[in-house]
């Protein structure tokens, strides 16, 4: 039972999205879509001119201030802050020229605070090693949270030796641009809005015949108010305006022209517009009466009215009152 609710809830709810976008003209839809196709190429053309080499330079700068920091946490004023190496664009060497000692806890509150301040990523890993040997003195990895982090030996005093801290950053290295994720949703909105199109253009066979005026005249028309009705051709024609219909909508206008101030039954149109599918949704018949009755508004002598309860009546004033 709730899984039948459920899709229909789903229907209802594409049904009426399609209805709303098919309400609009075809032109707004064409423009908005590539109006959307023009910001995501600009989002993605200026996400590429950032540049590596200025990156990779600021974070080199980033570690020397952690040196610096360091150095002032042990009271050496005197001391250079040594080249920091970059062993590879994710991983880093900081060097020191004399040996201290230090506290876990506050190394760690160090090199977390500069990090954090210069928005370098958030997950990384620290291994402070004896320089002359390559001995791993002391290491912790920071992994977002607190309850992923991994900080051992907290409290321990570490003894005085000249160490080099090596830090080395998850892969992605800086916080993609804002501005690439919008164009990526934006541009997977659109491919999926005009596949949704595409598919209901060739499921309702909505076609864009080429009538002419000569071509009209030799077929013939139904009479629909001051509007002629050419079934075969999928077209109303109002004075010069040519007005393309669909498969649908022009099997809903003829059986109503066939039956002009009657009511027509909502089964009646069902059955002879959806029988061949199989599937008979009511959502369909009113978004298909909807767009029509759009079509048939600029003759105020044809009304395509709703008889709650019934079904639906087009209503045709021949004495245009």
């Amino acid at each position: 039972m709730i899984v039948n609710a459920c899709k229909t809830i789903a229907k209802t709810f594409c049904y009426s999205l399609i209805g709303l976008f098919l309400g609009m003209n075809w032109k707004i839809l064409s423009f908005l879509l590539a109006t959307c196709l023009l910001l995501t190429l600009v989002a993605f053309v200026t996400d590429k001119k950032d540049n590596p080499d200025f990156e990779a330079a600021r974070e080199v700068i980033v570690m020397r201030q952690i040196a610096h920091r360091l150095l002032q946490y042990t009271g050496d004023s005197t001391s250079r802050v040594q080249t920091v190496k970059q062993i590879s664009p994710y991983e880093f060497m900081i060097p020191f020229e004399t040996g201290f000692t230090f506290k876990p806890d506050s190394l760690v509150h160090i090199i977390g605070e500069v990090i954090t301040t210069h928005q370098l990523p958030p997950g990384y890993i620290v291994n402070v090693t004896e320089c002359n040997t390559g001995q791993v003195i002391f290491g912790y990895a920071i992994m977002g949270t607190q309850q992923t982090d991994i900080v051992p030996c907290r409290g321990r005093e570490q003894p005085v030796l000249r160490y080099c801290i090596n830090i080395k950053f998850q892969e992605q290295k800086k916080n993609t641009n804002r501005l690439a994720y919008i164009a990526g949703i934006s541009f997977i909105i659109t491919g999926l809005f005009a596949l949704a199109m595409l598919w209901y253009r060739k499921k309702n066979k909505i076609t864009e015949p080429a009538v002419t005026t000569e071509t009209a005249a030799n077929t013939t028309a139904i009479s629909v108010g001051t509007y002629q009705f050419y079934p075969e051709q999928l077209l109303l024609v109002l004075n010069e305006e040519k007005i393309v219909l669909t498969n649908k909508e022009s099997k809903l206008l003829r059986i109503f022209a066939e039956h002009p101030n009657q009511i027509v039954d909502r089964t009646k149109l069902q059955k002879e517009v959806w029988e061949d599918e199989g599937v008979i949704v009511g959502r369909s018949l009113d978004v298909f009466i909807s767009r029509l009755r759009k079509k048939l508004e600029k003759d105020v002598t044809v009304q395509l009215t709703t008889v709650h309860g019934k079904g639906y009546k087009l209503e045709i004033n021949v004495n245009g009152v």
